[in-house]
């Protein structure tokens, strides 16, 4: 029984605590969240063509080896 006294008693505790940390979040703006979003999406698309690029090189290169 007191093992269980104990563990509700962290339960409620551990419950405090997430609500007193979730008070201190700060969120992004609307703004700031579209600008980080399309820094993602346009590095992404450049990665992305860079790797493609790569990819057809070697491709061009092992079929002028293989042929």
């Amino acid at each position: 029984m007191d093992r269980l006294k104990n563990l509700s008693a962290d339960t409620t505790q551990f419950a405090k605590d997430i609500e007193s940390e979730a008070k201190r979040i700060t969120w992004p703006s609307r703004q700031e969240t579209v600008k980080s979003t399309l820094a993602v999406v346009v590095i992404s698309a450049v990665f992305a063509s860079f790797l493609g690029i790569v990819d057809y090189f070697f491709s061009w290169v092992i079929r002028l080896i293989l042929s």
